[in-house]
């Protein structure tokens, strides 16, 4: 009677779910029924489809790259192997994050603690590299002072350019009177 109720709701009881990398799927509608178990990270391109079994029955296996075939579940019709073959096939898409567990090492990397220490190391680096670019920046684009001995930036205020112009030595005292007599207004 149960069966018959989920029949006509359009259900399946068959389940499927990807926990800690494993794929783990239920089918009690089965002909033989079976909880079965894959680990995601082993079969790396492995395909799972619905062949023609004896006796009319239609079977859910488990291909592999080397075309070697692990029987899954027999079922008694197409539909019920379908439904199978596509609550394992949504498990899959929804998996996201779910395949590797935690903990397992990447192809040639440490766990994923490292990497997250990798890409810190790296963030404050590159930080402290781009506050080192805007101190250079900052300084190069502050005001100087004239450097002595141009005539650029000079008062036009002859009083005003101590020891500039005619002649006159940089840092050699001067007295009052040469001075004015040199820049005297005529």
């Amino acid at each position: 009677m149960k069966i018959a109720a989920k029949k006509i709701n359009g259900k399946s009881s068959s389940t499927a779910r990807v926990v800690d990398g494993k794929l783990i799927l239920s089918f009690p509608e089965a002909l033989n029924p079976v909880v079965w178990q894959m680990d995601l990270v082993q079969a790396k391109a492995s395909a799972l489809e619905v062949r023609e079994g004896s006796k009319g029955s239609f079977v859910l296996v488990l291909k592999t790259p080397k075309s070697e075939t692990t029987e899954i579940a027999p079922f008694g019709t197409k539909d019920q192997a379908v439904e199978a073959l596509m609550a394992a096939a949504g498990a899959l898409e929804n998996a996201h994050g779910q395949i590797r567990p935690v903990g397992i090492a990447s192809a040639g990397r440490g766990p994923a603690t490292t990497e997250k220490k990798k890409s810190k190391w790296a963030a404050s680096i590159l930080g402290l590299t781009l506050i080192a670019a805007l101190f250079v920046l900052w300084g190069a684009s502050a005001p100087r002072a004239p450097v002595s001995g141009d005539n650029e930036g000079l008062s036009p205020n002859p009083a005003m350019n101590f020891g500039a112009g005619g002649g006159e030595e940089n840092g050699v005292p001067l007295s009052a009177d040469e001075f004015l007599m040199k820049h005297r207004p005529q």
